[in-house]
């Protein structure tokens, strides 16, 4: 009689799930800004020299950090999200091969998507490299944007409001942009030219700044000039705009005039911190901070206030809980028309600017008006 034959069991291999794509929903890429932020998920990068650290973070792979949750439209509709984390710090995302870090940023992208996203906002240093996002965009499995268009619309509305705060007349006021070539400065200069009474286009591509001065001259009639000095640039202006994208402050507390209005709409800042507390005389805004409407919540320290989030990031929510998934803002080149196609959607959804912050605190009434007794004093020794 024949043995029974018994075959082996079979192992069975547990995959990773991928959820289905949900309604709504949203992905954004943030990564660590310094040791720091690595230490608050692995303590013993406080323990090692930096470069060590730079080199484990070098070879992380991407991963979802924690969930968005709370994002609820004035018109009921609501969106989940996640962040995903692209483990690379500032210095890296242009030290090294760019192959590489697209590379890492669309992997990241794919996380976000795994996760259900539908749409997926570039954070910081990921929006910049690959043109802008466009080489990211090429290989992505889902649709990206670098927010950078809701970006320009509330740092506009910040730096307008600020100034009336500080009773600076943009008609006679001279304004600088720095970080100009950029797409988030040439768009800030292109909206604010016609109206300001003199124009600062100020940068390190001296090619790129006249090509801008002769395009906003020519739409604008307005008065514009251009510098590569960016210090003598931010000295002779009223109102400073600053989005240059890199890695430390190139705005210190000597080269502000009295009075002046600065919007520090760059991540990592561009002006000092030593300014908080070496001049009294001047007001420095966080510039692109928005209230979101719901109940916003995430496990996450960004630095913001309760309920609120960074413009960039909001305009992925805007764009997911409107179901425009398309790559809204890529490239450096943003047009004047999306700038307010998505200042109306962010206003529908109820988005809206939050109250004015310098350096990640509140400013009171109080203390803008001691900022402008305090410059008050100052110009009238000079």
């Amino acid at each position: 009689m024949a043995k029974p034959r018994h075959s082996k069991p079979k192992l069975s291999v547990r995959k990773k799930s991928t959820r289905p794509a949900l309604p709504h929903s949203f992905g954004f890429l943030v990564h660590p800004m310094n040791v720091e932020d690595v230490a608050k998920k692995y303590k013993i990068a406080t323990k090692v020299s930096p470069k060590v650290v730079a080199g484990v973070v070098k070879r992380r792979r991407p991963f979802v950090i924690s969930n968005i949750t709370g994002v609820r439209s004035a018109t009921g509709v609501r969106a989940p999200g996640c962040f995903g984390v692209v483990p690379l710090l500032p210095h890296q995302f242009s030290e090294l091969e760019e192959e590489f870090v697209i590379d890492k940023i669309v992997k990241a992208v794919k996380v976000c998507a795994k996760s259900g996203a539908r749409i997926v906002g570039l954070g910081a240093f990921t929006a910049v490299v690959g043109q802008g996002g466009r080489r990211v965009a090429e290989r992505a499995p889902v649709p990206v944007t670098t927010g950078n268009t809701y970006t320009v619309a509330m740092a506009l509305e910040a730096v307008v409001k600020a100034a009336e705060m500080m009773e600076i007349d943009l008609g006679s006021a001279t304004v600088g942009v720095v970080g100009a070539t950029g797409s988030i400065g040439s768009l800030c200069a292109k909206v604010l030219a016609p109206n300001a009474g003199r124009m600062l286009l100020l940068g390190r591509d001296a090619g790129r700044l006249a090509r801008l001065q002769a395009q906003i001259a020519e739409t604008s009639g307005s008065e514009v000039e251009v510098g590569t000095d960016i210090r003598a640039g931010v000295a002779m202006s009223q109102l400073i705009l600053s989005v240059t994208g890199a890695s430390g402050a190139v705005i210190h507390p000597e080269d502000i005039a009295p009075g002046a209005v600065v919007c520090d709409v760059a991540r990592p800042r561009d002006v000092s911190e030593r300014v908080a507390s070496a001049r009294d005389d001047v007001l420095v805004i966080d510039g692109g901070i928005v209230e979101v409407p719901g109940k916003l919540g995430y496990q996450m320290d960004l630095g913001l206030p309760a309920g609120t989030a960074l413009a960039c990031m909001a305009e992925t929510m805007i764009l997911a809980l409107e179901g425009r998934y398309e790559s809204y803002t890529i490239g450096k080149d943003i047009s004047v028309g999306r700038l307010r196609e998505m200042e109306e959607m962010g206003r529908s959804h109820g988005f809206r600017l939050a109250g004015l912050r310098s350096f990640e605190r509140a400013l009171t009434e109080e203390r803008i008006q001691k900022i402008k007794r305090s410059a008050q004093e100052k110009m009238a020794l000079l």
